[in-house]
């Protein structure tokens, strides 16, 4: 069996969103300056790294990151390896061996960057709006994708977003899939089980049998 780790490492220079707060880690209790313990202080976004999107991130009155099942968490996962520059298309996934009820990783050149800079790079790939609909037609419950948001960068009505969230589709974005394969897995994606947050940082692993 192998576990391969597709979280992206949570430190004060690590890549983040435009306009999130910038994550910070500081020391206030330490050992070395002779107090019991090491203690730090974290200011994260809830969409820090690795993470889940929960509806209310995007839905009025929408689940929360802690209200979502750990069924939707927990289970089988298809990696596609995706080849266009710009967006993944309808066209693209109806080529794809996808089935009703499917968990879904997209693995795009996103991934070539995310883990190995502190430089947002606005040209990620995203998922379109028509591959967004193909997905709810077809009912997939958990779709995943190597960078820090599924939409494209600057969208005015962030429709990727409802269309999914609304209908129940978990999202979970900044995966690192550079040493991962195309293929099924079993997966375990858990986020931090924060009361009525619009989503969380979560570690997420593969698991190769």
């Amino acid at each position: 069996m192998r576990i391969i780790d597709v979280s992206i490492p949570i430190s004060n220079s690590m890549v983040y969103f435009p306009g999130d707060p910038n994550p910070q880690i500081s020391r206030v209790y330490s050992i070395e300056k002779g107090e019991v313990a090491n203690v730090s202080k974290l200011i994260l976004s809830s969409h820090t790294g690795t993470h889940i999107d929960a509806p209310a991130h995007f839905i009025k009155d929408g689940k929360t990151v802690d209200q979502i099942p750990l069924e939707y968490l927990i289970g089988e996962v298809k990696v596609f390896e995706v080849y266009e520059d710009d967006s993944i298309t309808r066209e693209f996934l109806e080529s794809k061996d996808i089935e009703y009820g499917d968990r879904i990783f997209f693995k795009t050149k996103n991934s070539q960057y995310l883990s190995n800079t502190s430089e947002f790079c606005e040209k990620y790939v995203y998922l379109s709006l028509d591959a967004a609909q193909f997905l709810i037609e077809k009912k997939v419950q958990v779709v995943g994708i190597d960078c820090l948001s599924i939409e494209e960068f600057n969208s005015n009505d962030f429709a990727v977003h409802k269309l999914l969230l609304s209908n129940d589709v978990v999202i979970i974005e900044g995966l690192d899939l550079s040493q991962v394969c195309r293929g099924k897995y079993r997966y375990v994606a858990l986020p931090l089980k924060l009361k009525d947050c619009d989503g969380a940082p979560a570690r997420v692993v593969l698991i190769e049998d």
